[in-house]
């Protein structure tokens, strides 16, 4: 990003100009390592292109995903860091991922440690990637830390793949049903309502709750959007505080099906990151405190502050999971033997292994019975239309 700064050296001299930098912060640190008194560091405002740059620029997980393999190659076959990250930036087509590995190299040829110069960049390195690349520095086993870390995260993107790909059939299905229902009541069922004025007939009950329907959106469709994409704005706003992200995730644990699915989604990502992190040698509280800051479920980030405070007391984390409802009672005897066999990174593993499946066969029942469910739904409005329109049509036919 670029700065713009005010600032005055050492002799009271007003200083004005850019800067380009990862975040205000460091540009703040680099001007006063300059000696220069800072007064202002602001964004510079690079209208709707810089946007749409960011948008087309950003760094996907398969790019993450297939850098961390090549350098764990790399680091594995002897070569150091800064010539590792020098060839990974020749290779790399992304523009803002090539510049932000040139600045990587750079720093670690100035004698910064690699998780020190991944933190500069944490729009594309999350926090538990530098804990695991500073755990695997500190342990001089890099290179195994890096591949284990490839493979999860090929699994955590081909689960997650799966899981979104199990869900277009339905969301397709839903959404086209809705736009039909709007149509209809919009442009086809106005015309019938015409030739019935004409007829000059007594009509049916379900006749009438169709033209009144179709009359009010047909007059107040701007209406309903507007109050859909304002009540879409106020809910998003009212999810990110804490108080509404509480609320709608615990809506979204009892929902039938759907909640289930989540817990055992989150199960997996919970399990997968503590193998990893556990395997590559972080203490058990430190471990607990960045598997609470990569949860994104507030209730699963709730139980993990009281976990964390227990296991800081002196507790075991088995039997703070086995306390916490949220948890299958599974989830805490497998963490217990993992303690009392000292192989808690394979009890993890395995237990990301069983909720993956678990998530997969859920994600597959729920499209099973989404599908009849639309039938029947699409029946009845089906039917509930033809009565509307055929009863009138009836009444015509017969009154002559």
């Amino acid at each position: 990003m670029i700065f713009l700064y005010k600032a005055k050296d050492k002799e009271g001299i007003l200083k004005q100009g850019e800067i380009e930098s990862a975040d205000q912060h460091i540009a703040v640190s680099t001007l006063r390592k300059r000696g220069l008194v800072v007064i202002e560091v602001k964004a510079k405002s690079q209208g709707g292109m810089f946007f749409l740059s960011k948008f087309f620029n950003r760094v996907s997980f398969g790019d993450l995903v297939t850098t961390t393999r090549q350098l764990a190659t790399m680091v594995g076959a002897g070569l150091n860091l800064s010539d590792s990250m020098d060839i990974l930036e020749e290779q790399q087509t992304n523009k803002k991922f090539k510049e932000a590995l040139g600045e990587i190299s750079r720093d670690i040829k100035g004698g910064l440690a690699l998780h020190q110069a991944l933190a500069k960049h944490e729009d594309i390195f999350p926090p538990l990637y530098i804990n695991l690349v500073k755990s695997g520095e500190a342990s001089g086993k890099l290179d195994t830390v890096l591949l284990k870390m490839a493979d999860s995260l090929e699994k955590d993107r081909n689960f997650k793949a799966r899981i979104k790909g199990a869900m277009i059939y339905p969301v397709l299905v839903i959404s086209m049903m809705i736009i039909v229902i709007f149509i209809m009541m919009i442009f086809v069922v106005p015309k019938l309502t015409d030739f019935f004025g004409q007829a000059n007939l007594d009509l049916p009950l379900p006749t009438k709750i169709l033209i009144s329907a179709s009359s009010f959106m047909a007059s107040y469709w701007w209406l309903i959007i507007l109050l859909i994409i304002i009540s879409v704005i106020l809910l998003k706003r009212w999810a990110k505080t804490t108080e509404g992200h509480l609320a709608m995730n615990n809506f979204i644990l009892h929902i039938p099906i759907v909640g289930r699915i989540t817990i055992n989604v989150t199960l997996t990502n919970f399990s997968r990151t503590f193998s990893l992190l556990i395997g590559a040698g972080i203490p058990l509280l430190d471990a607990i405190k960045i598997v609470q800051d990569v949860t994104t479920n507030a209730i699963f980030k709730k139980s993990l502050v009281v976990t964390y405070s227990g296991v800081e007391r002196g507790l075991t984390l088995s039997s703070e999971l086995i306390a916490m409802p949220i948890y299958p009672r599974l989830v805490g005897q497998m963490v217990r033997v993992g303690e009392e066999t000292g192989k808690m990174d394979e009890i993890f593993s395995r237990l990301a292994e069983y909720y993956e499946s678990e998530s997969d066969n859920l994600v597959k029942n729920l499209t099973s019975a989404i599908e009849p469910l639309v039938l029947i739904v699409l029946g009845i409005g089906v039917a509930f239309l033809v009565l509307s329109i055929i009863l009138p049509i009836y009444q015509l036919t017969t009154s002559f």
